[in-house]
């Protein structure tokens, strides 16, 4: 049997190269309720501003989430960092956007871009960067079989919300995965790290992280999957280490918050995850221990399956693989089903999260 190659990704000339993911945007009708789950999550609240509550991590940047009042329940956007002014008004020059006055926590510039499929992304420079707040003072030596460092000292956390530091990565589904890929490397910047295949050999999950050359990078601050409509599948946090995930995943149990997926470790990345559901059924992720790359880290191509989203831990959850015969996603999709993503593309995606990757597993 002949093998179907990978097609690689063309990484067009970009416009910028953004050097951090800085915020993320919500549109909610319960704001209160939804202030309530952040602070629960590891967020805290700044000062008010209006009808719109930022909140801030333990690290220096002004905020990490804001959250309008809305009519609707949505995800409206994100911002990232530009490296240089010169590079706000780079962008502005060639999209025909304006540069404006960031309102709320640490100000600054920003080029306001929509996406393909019509999300807010911020190109942000000149912010004040808020002082880092304390948290525990170091992270526990872990004592292996072969070394052990930890000696006369225990590993005794508190139950409380898992510290957080910055936003790690906002996954989007995108019905049009060559659009947005082409569009999100072009107007930013960012390096596919590892795309995953279909089995006709065309992308359909990719990590993208940011380009800052020599200097490492996250594995992914975007992440991008072909599938049917545009939304968002979650964001991303990272915490101080190991036992704060752990801990934050027992406090909000005891909060009473709805658990989706973890404490597992993830393959591409590497990192140890745990995911939430906020209020309306968002994703939200903890994580530590993931990988960093730099500009010279060559792009790997693999094949989507499911066992390639996690290394141990529990299987995905019955949400993220719909079991859905042959003979309905074509009907399915006759009905306008799966919007404007094509049949091929859909049912080689559900035939790769069909296939259970590890025996025990039903």
């Amino acid at each position: 049997m002949t093998e179907i190659p990978f097609q690689k990704l063309v990484r067009p000339e970009p416009i910028v190269r953004a050097d951090g993911v800085l915020n993320v945007t919500f549109g909610r009708r319960d704001v209160r309720t939804m202030c309530s789950f952040l602070e629960d999550f590891g967020f805290i609240s700044c000062e008010p501003a209006g009808d719109i509550v930022h909140l801030r991590g333990h690290g220096d940047a002004p905020y990490l989430v804001s959250v309008r009042a809305s009519a609707h329940d949505t995800f409206i956007g994100f911002a990232l960092a530009a490296r240089s002014a010169d590079d706000l008004y780079i962008l502005a020059k060639a999209t025909g956007a304006a540069v404006d006055r960031v309102e709320g926590p640490g100000g600054g510039l920003r080029v306001r871009l929509t996406d393909p499929d019509g999300l807010e992304v911020d190109f942000v420079h000149g912010f004040d960067r808020a002082p880092a707040l304390a948290t525990h003072e170091s992270v526990s030596p872990i004592n292996t079989a072969h070394h052990k460092p930890r000696l006369n000292a225990t590993v005794r956390r508190a139950l409380a919300p898992s510290p957080i530091f910055k936003v790690g990565h906002v996954v989007l589904q995108r019905p049009d995965f060559d659009r947005a890929a082409h569009w999100y490397m072009r107007h930013f910047g960012i390096i596919p790290s590892d795309v995953q295949c279909l089995p006709d050999g065309r992308p359909a999950l990719g990590f993208f992280r940011l380009d800052r050359g020599p200097e490492p990078a996250d594995h992914h601050t975007l992440a991008l999957l072909g599938g049917p409509g545009a939304k968002l599948l979650h964001v991303a946090f990272e915490t101080l280490d190991l036992d704060s995930v752990g801990q934050g995943n027992q406090f909000l149990r005891m909060r009473g918050w709805t658990h989706h997926w973890g404490i597992g470790r993830h393959v591409l990345g590497s990192q140890v995850f745990d995911y939430w559901k906020d209020p309306v059924g968002d994703e939200w992720e903890h994580y530590t221990d993931g990988d960093v790359m730099n500009a010279d880290y060559p792009t790997g191509y693999v094949a989507l399956t499911r066992g390639s989203l996690w290394a141990w831990g529990e299987d995905i959850p019955d949400s993220m693989r719909p079991e859905i015969s042959p003979g309905d996603i074509k009907k399915i999709h006759a009905a306008g089903g799966f919007g404007e993503m094509e049949l091929s593309r859909v049912e080689g995606l559900m035939s790769a999260l069909s296939i259970a990757p590890r025996p025990w597993l039903r």
